[in-house]
């Protein structure tokens, strides 16, 4: 059965990709969310050198993304990445709009699944990146990222659920999300009350709302920001910075730097020698 060539894209820099993490705009130009409000199904387009998923508007979606290292022609290519995405809520995939010839429906029957592949030109140190743009809707995304590839995953409006292994920059935006970073080079809550899990060796900001964040193993960098936020800094020398509200924080073991900042705060130092700080309000500090 013949297959539909679809779309190609080429590697980029990890730079390109400018995700917000406390400076400029995040990911997605206007024309992205105009595409994404008029679509019945979702979308897979090619623009700037950017591969990008914008998942249906006014549905509740479910999409997962696997990488693959794959080996097209290494006389030509540094890297290769079969990158498969799944529509697991059913209303499928059009990547009609999208250019260049790179891209299958694995079945001409099927169209809730579209393979692409990816070549990284040899010798580059760029990193190949794509995008996924939930839009309304409690939505869900997964993916499984492999080194070389790079994630960025908005949530949009709704109650998400994003989860991630690999290098994944996330943005949950309004609504209460569930953020699983994996080993995630920046997350992001949004407006809402946010549950953040994972790496936040870059960092992990709960942004307003009453968020709860937790780390790993690594050196964590957490930021409650605006509302009353729960911090676990977990293992390693943390900095924990809990913003305005009344929130709680835990170093636990490690050399941890915590601030509380304004409100009524308490903080746990746990294990180790931590430097630690309530700010303005009434606040209690322990230390192990």
């Amino acid at each position: 059965m013949a297959q539909h060539r679809i779309l190609a894209s080429t590697a980029i820099a990890t730079a390109a990709l400018a995700v917000a993490l406390g400076g400029a705009a995040l990911w997605a130009p206007a024309a992205h969310a105009d595409t994404a409000a008029a679509a019945t199904q979702a979308t897979l387009t090619h623009e700037d050198g950017v591969l990008s998923y914008l998942a249906a508007a006014g549905q509740t979606n479910k999409v997962t993304v696997s990488t693959e290292n794959i080996d097209v022609d290494p006389s030509q290519f540094g890297g290769d990445f079969l990158i498969t995405f799944r529509d697991q809520s059913g209303m499928g995939i059009d990547a009609s709009a999208a250019q260049w010839d790179a891209c299958t429906y694995p079945s001409d029957a099927d169209h809730t699944v579209v393979q692409c592949i990816i070549a990284e030109p040899l010798g580059s140190d760029d990193s190949t990146t794509f995008e996924l743009f939930l839009g309304d809707g409690a939505d869900t995304a997964t993916v499984d990222g492999k080194a070389g590839t790079i994630a960025a995953l908005r949530g949009g409006a709704g109650d998400d659920v994003l989860e991630g292994t690999g290098q994944n920059h996330f943005l949950g935006e309004d609504g209460d999300d569930r953020i699983d970073g994996g080993n995630g080079m920046g997350v992001r809550g949004g407006e809402g009350d946010d549950t953040i899990v994972g790496a936040c060796s870059y960092e992990c900001r709960g942004d307003a709302g009453n968020d709860t964040l937790t780390g790993t193993g690594d050196a964590d960098n957490l930021y409650g920001d605006d509302g009353d936020d729960i911090l676990r800094a977990g293992a390693e020398n943390d900095y924990v910075y809990g913003g305005k509200g009344n929130d709680t924080l835990y170093g636990e073991d490690g050399n941890d730097t915590m601030y509380g900042n304004s409100g009524n705060d308490t903080l746990y130092g746990g294990k180790g020698t931590d430097t630690l700080s309530g700010g303005p309000g009434t606040n209690k500090v322990y230390q192990d």
